[in-house]
């Protein structure tokens, strides 16, 4: 695996989630805010965001797993993609702009790639 390669396909998935984070925050209402549990927010830009790297990365590297922290659904495998599709969800649900999408890759315990897109 070249991991050039997987950091370019990766920031630009990262950079299309943070454009429809960007896009949404604009009209983004605390009325469409869930508490997962006390102070642990998520919202509906957390999911749509979540399911869009997780479409992506399954289209670039379908042989991949995911550690995940909204669908538990999601398997893991020999390599395993960690994200967090928004990254700061509190300041950016109280318009705070400081947030980022996250995503790293692992294999059996080890990172070998990460791209933060803030």
């Amino acid at each position: 695996m070249d991991l050039t390669t997987v950091i370019h396909t990766v920031t630009g998935i990262a950079k299309e989630a943070g454009a429809f984070i960007r896009h949404e925050r604009k009209s983004f209402s605390q009325n469409k805010v869930e508490a997962k549990a006390t102070n642990d927010l998520v919202s509906y830009v957390d999911k749509t965001s979540e399911t869009m790297i997780v479409e992506r990365l399954q289209k670039y590297f379908p042989d991949h797993g995911f550690i995940a922290e909204e669908n538990q659904e999601l398997k893991r495998k020999d390599y395993n993609w960690i994200r967090d599709p928004l990254d700061g969800t509190t300041n950016f649900v109280h318009g705070i702009p400081c947030y980022a999408v996250s995503i790293g890759l692992e294999c059996n315990g080890e990172i070998l790639a990460g791209v933060v897109y803030e």
